[in-house]
């Protein structure tokens, strides 16, 4: 009966062991990690400006609702740089959750617009290499997968591509696309 009493205490303090390591992992700060900004991927024209600064600002708060509010500063002592060894998940961070696109990337209008509040950057770029230039490619790339331009812009294309009416080049291209849209996908 001992043995019992015994094997149940210790399996209990085991699994209490384990659900408090689950819902705290031990965090070690070894030091400054080793910078890997460098070899990110980024889209050409895509203005990224998330940095330290902008972790900092949600993250430091010292609100309680906020992830990893009180754990930072560790990782600051240590010399950490966040985007080093976390990297930024826009499922983590939804656009519904007071973060929008412009607080980690800034007001730069070389980000396509964000139309009437409703769709998140990674329902478009998710698939399969989101950060690769398209190269042209839009029509080829999304109308295949039922995606038409005006899927994403409500409004007027002028209201992000301002060349049109300025090149010759441009509207042959808009007259392309327009015609292309009107066509069924085969």
């Amino acid at each position: 009966m001992r043995k019992i009493l015994l094997f149940i205490t210790i399996a209990v303090f085991l699994g209490l062991l384990i659900i408090i390591n689950l819902e705290h992992p031990e965090q070690t700060v070894p030091g400054k990690p080793e910078d890997t900004t460098t070899r990110e991927k980024y889209v050409s024209n895509f203005t990224v400006l998330v940095s330290k600064d902008v972790c900092e600002g949600c993250h430091m708060s010292g609100k309680s609702y906020v992830p990893q509010a009180l754990s930072v500063i560790p990782h600051i002592n240590g010399g950490a740089y966040c985007l080093s060894c976390h990297k930024i998940s826009h499922e983590t961070h939804p656009i519904n959750k007071n973060v929008t696109c412009e607080k980690c990337h800034g007001t730069t209008p070389t980000v396509p617009a964000y139309v009437n509040g409703s769709i998140p950057c990674n329902n478009c770029h998710a698939y399969p290499d989101p950060l690769l230039p398209s190269k042209g490619n839009l029509i080829a790339i999304h109308l295949p997968r039922g995606i038409t331009c005006n899927t994403c812009h409500t409004n007027e294309c002028t209201t992000c591509h301002s060349e049109m009416g300025k090149s010759e080049r441009w509207d042959k291209r808009l007259t392309h696309f327009r015609a292309i849209l009107n066509k069924p996908v085969s």
